[in-house]
């Protein structure tokens, strides 16, 4: 596991996982919902999400989505990897790393406010 450096883990907590198995191959795609702190930078949620990788290593995709309002988090009515698309949700999302572990793709998207009303900042996760 990586080490800790700049995030402080008191600023995100874990409200739920969710794992659908694909019909395609048996494989499965997890998504996990966290809530942050408003004040959470963009260099806490990168160092988060590459000391918590190597958790995530099972499966096809891992989706931990990072809300700013833990009443407000919830599953996607449609599969997993299909994401939100409601105006309630995006305006509740402060992040999205996504990990691919087929193809290594890991990649955090910030946005500054949430995802409704910031563009993505995107970092890759090494």
């Amino acid at each position: 596991m990586g080490t800790k450096s700049n995030f402080n883990d008191s600023k995100i907590t874990l409200i739920d996982s969710k794992k659908e198995i694909r019909e395609s191959d048996g494989n499965f795609n997890q998504m996990i919902l966290f809530e942050v702190k408003e004040d959470i930078s963009i260099e806490e949620l990168k160092d988060y999400c590459k000391f918590v990788k190597s958790d995530y290593t099972d499966g096809h995709f891992q989706i931990l989505v990072f809300f700013n309002n833990s009443s407000a988090a919830r599953f996607p009515d449609n599969p997993l990897t299909a994401l939100y698309n409601e105006e309630n949700d995006l305006k509740n999302i402060k992040a999205i790393y996504t990990l691919n572990n087929v193809n290594g793709y890991s990649k955090l998207d910030f946005y500054e406010k949430n995802n409704w009303e910031s563009l993505a900042q995107t970092s890759d996760i090494d």
